[in-house]
């Protein structure tokens, strides 16, 4: 079957766009065996001066009513990608597969006989206030939002939704069949060749590393994992706290001795992808109180390195930690002094031996981008038999 991708990264090879994720789409679905062509959606963009005013507007003019913006949500950009789009030969193709841009998949011309595969994490409804850059949104980009994402789930033959949260959402926010929405978990956004098999020792004398990761310190509960560690301390645990992802972290914070800051790694260069590596095998658990989570590849890669995970329970993370198995979820509101106490009793009980060879477990059975290839393969066929029938 011959399978066309479309994404608004300039080139197929980003392991940035998306937390790396629409990079390992592409190379899950080359596994699947598919013939893939690739397609940048803004690949015949030029500019106007009508574009230039529009976008100067969507900028410029809601921070006038203190109000923000999403273009990526809009009718503007559906007009930009029909510049490619409306011009592109969709004949030759099975499949259209677009990973999580709601105006690419409305900007494909309404005629073409392919099927229309949708890769997403979250509808746009359940992201209105939840998470920051979808808040306090100028009226009008709330309506052209939620008339894009219903469209976008209703016009794709398949929706490829990373938790059932999602596929909730899906179902009670746009009325969608669930028979077209399949659950895949994503997979760590690091090659397996590169991920070492480890097998922890814990004990109360050694020093305890623990690990966040993310480029939103409010969002991915920073503050609040800090506080943990504080508290952990002072409960007489020999804590290190190691960072990664932040490009700028509060002053305060790095001038503490048991903080480790590594700033922002890129997986595009060698040297930051290899360190990120490196980092990651030398802790002990993965902390990460994130507010506001759909389905964190942080959790896949945490699980891949065998990290106990401690989390809030929101989002779609519990198809990414379960209960008593691989970590534990706390309920939103929690405090870092919640988290301090739940990861004492796991020390006290020795249970992190067992949560680090769980979430390895995790990791080889579900969170990882071979598996995702073969259910999406599964799916993909479902559609097209359907198709032939």
């Amino acid at each position: 079957m011959r399978l066309l991708f479309i994404s608004a990264s300039t080139t197929a090879n980003d392991r940035i766009a998306w937390s790396g994720t629409v990079y390992q789409a592409l190379k899950g679905l080359e596994r699947a065996g598919f013939e893939i062509d690739y397609l940048y959606a803004m690949r015949d963009y030029q500019q106007t001066f009508i574009d230039k005013l529009l976008c100067s507007y969507w900028i410029k003019i809601p921070k006038l009513f203190g109000k923000t913006t999403r273009m990526d949500e809009s009718f503007y950009s559906v007009k930009i990608y029909k510049k490619t789009l409306s011009k592109f030969d969709f004949s030759p193709y099975d499949i259209v597969f677009v990973p999580t841009h709601i105006s690419i998949l409305n900007a494909i011309p309404r005629n073409i006989k392919a099927k229309i595969i949708y890769l997403t994490d979250a509808t746009v409804d359940s992201l209105f206030g939840y998470y920051t850059e979808f808040s306090n949104l100028i009226y009008h980009n709330y309506w052209e939002a939620h008339c894009l994402g219903k469209r976008a789930f209703k016009r794709s033959d398949l929706v490829i939704v990373s938790s059932d949260w999602c596929k909730h959402n899906a179902k009670d926010q746009y009325g969608i069949d669930e028979t077209k929405i399949q659950v895949v978990e994503f997979g760590a956004n690091i090659d397996s060749d590169d991920i070492p098999e480890i097998h922890r020792a814990y004990n109360s004398k050694k020093k305890l590393h623990i690990y966040w990761s993310g480029v939103n310190w409010e969002r991915k509960g920073g503050s609040i994992a800090l506080e943990c560690c504080r508290v952990l301390i002072d409960k007489g645990i020999n804590v290190e706290f190691h960072i990664t992802g932040i490009r700028d972290l509060p002053e305060r914070i790095d001038s503490l001795s048991w903080v480790h800051n590594y700033g922002f790694l890129n997986k595009n260069n060698a040297n930051d992808y290899h360190t990120l590596i490196n980092i990651m095998s030398k802790q002990d658990i993965f902390l990460f109180p994130s507010i506001a989570e759909c389905s964190s590849i942080a959790l896949c890669e945490a699980n891949a390195f065998g990290l106990p995970c401690f989390v809030y329970d929101t989002g779609g993370t519990s198809n990414y930690v379960k209960e008593g198995y691989n970590g534990y979820l706390l309920p939103l509101g929690s405090s870092g002094s919640d988290f301090a106490n739940k990861i004492k009793e796991c020390i006290d009980n020795n249970q992190l031996k067992r949560l680090s060879a769980n979430a390895r477990q995790m990791y080889l059975n579900r969170l990882n981008w071979n598996t995702w290839s073969k259910k999406v393969r599964k799916g993909i066929e479902s559609i097209m038999f359907t198709k032939e029938m």
